[in-house]
């Protein structure tokens, strides 16, 4: 199972530190089958890696990752860089997808070159409206682009996030997260011949509702944002999420 936390650009360099040190201190537990991963934003990765690495359960990630490994690109980190520091990477998020205008073809050239360097990429794909005929024509567009660029090279996990659960406070219909997940999956397996790529639930997850999320089937983690950035929020999901996984 997985928890991941999407700091995105939220704290100081400063906050980021103490953050994790929160972290560090209060993670006494040895949490069985779960695997956190923080993605700071990039000035606060070596900081935060520096005191969270001895924690086995908990890896790094980057919030965004190069389109290839040589070109010069001012403000992107540097793909061996990237690589020295980070166990994941997050990709296709749809706050880059809407403001920056990120297509599906660089999200899956960014998951190659991730895959390429040794990283597992989390790749986020968002329902829009769809077609009538087909209301998930925007995930298999996401989906097929993804396929055809890495054609399972290596491990990655798949995010799914609604739009209008974004950072609203208000998360989706579990069952409607479950009628996603499930078609995510089928989407895989007709794509790549297996269903066995993790698929998590992103959108104002919190302590209150991460049970509902992770009891679903064909759910295997959440992504969390706001309440990530706050200890005492952070630790009560991922205590959730380990009693969510001993009752499965």
């Amino acid at each position: 199972m997985y928890i991941l936390a999407n700091w995105k650009n939220k704290l100081s360099l400063q906050s980021s530190k103490s953050l994790a040190n929160d972290i560090y201190s209060r993670l006494v537990h040895q949490y069985l089958n779960i695997e956190i991963v923080i993605f700071p934003d990039d000035i606060s990765l070596l900081g935060v890696k520096s005191i969270l690495d001895s924690l086995s359960i908990v890896k790094i990630g980057a919030q965004d990752g190069p389109l290839d490994r040589t070109s010069s690109l001012t403000g992107s980190i540097s793909a061996p860089n990237l690589s020295n520091v980070c166990d994941y990477v997050l990709l296709g998020h749809s706050e880059r997808r809407i403001q920056l205008g990120e297509t599906n073809e660089m999200v899956a050239l960014k998951a190659t070159v991730a895959i390429e360097l040794g990283l597992v990429p989390v790749i986020c794909v968002t329902k829009g409206t769809g077609t009538t005929l087909d209301p998930y024509s925007e995930i298999k567009a996401q989906l097929e682009s993804i396929q055809d660029h890495i054609r399972r090279q290596g491990k990655y996990l798949i995010a799914y996030e609604p739009i209008d659960a974004i950072g609203t406070g208000i998360s989706a219909d579990p069952q409607e997260i479950k009628n996603t997940a499930e078609t995510i999956r089928k989407m895989l397996s007709g794509l790549q011949g297996s269903s066995d790529i993790p698929v998590l639930y992103g959108g104002s997850v919190n302590a209150k509702n991460v049970n509902s999320f992770l009891s679903l089937e064909g759910i295997d983690g959440v992504l969390v944002g706001g309440e990530s950035l706050n200890v005492d929020s952070f630790l009560k999901i991922v205590q959730k999420a380990s009693d969510t996984q001993h009752s499965r």
